[in-house]
């Protein structure tokens, strides 16, 4: 009779998965740890966890500036460069913290085949053509050609690219300009405003 006790499994070995997990949690906490306690305890965990990692303020920098510092520190000579359409005092004056700046405004092709060779860098608008003729005059030295302005179709690219002569422009220069004028478009059709001065100048 005893030995059939024995085999008959106890009432804790029956129990269900959950009511075993339960018992191996209870089993873990100390007996000390009230249920308050624990729960405390995990919300200040979770707390820490979800709490942003300090974000250091940031520094104000100064603005970059072009060195003219070579590695053991003596100084480059400064580029040349060649503005051969008129630009504003204000960028000119950026210029010239950092280039030797000659101004040629009006200068027939001639004239800028003659004077490329001796520049680092020319400044074009859409008056001059910087043709092929033009970067190969300027024998390797030329390096960059600056469109001031949106479209380069005044310039050689083909030729820039065989020269090895970089080519860049400011493709948002007349951005605000273009939208005002669309703007007055608008404006003008709305309120017949060329049909209006045709009528006034045909005495109407």
């Amino acid at each position: 009779m005893a030995a059939s006790r024995a085999l008959l499994p106890s009432p804790q070995a029956s129990a269900s998965p959950a009511s075993a997990r339960r018992a191996r949690v209870a089993a873990a906490v100390p007996s000390s740890l009230t249920l308050a306690a624990l729960g405390a305890r995990l919300r200040v965990r979770c707390a820490v966890l979800s709490s942003p990692a300090p974000v250091a303020p940031l520094e104000s920098k100064p603005a970059h500036r072009i060195s003219r510092s070579g590695s053991n520190g003596a100084l480059r000579p400064k580029p040349a460069v060649l503005v051969a359409e008129k630009l504003s005092e204000a960028g000119l004056a950026v210029l010239r913290d950092f280039a030797a700046v000659e101004c040629a405004y009006g200068m027939s092709p001639a004239e800028l085949l003659a004077k490329v060779s001796q520049f680092d860098a020319l400044i074009v608008r859409s008056g001059t053509k910087v043709t092929r003729e033009v970067l190969e005059a300027g024998r390797g030295r030329l390096r960059v050609v600056g469109r001031a302005g949106v479209g380069i179709d005044n310039v050689d690219l083909q030729a820039a690219t065989e020269v090895g002569c970089l080519v860049v422009n400011a493709p948002t220069a007349n951005t605000v300009a273009a939208a005002e004028h669309g703007i007055a478009l608008l404006a003008s059709m709305a309120r017949n405003v060329s049909q209006a001065d045709a009528a006034l100048k045909a005495g109407e």
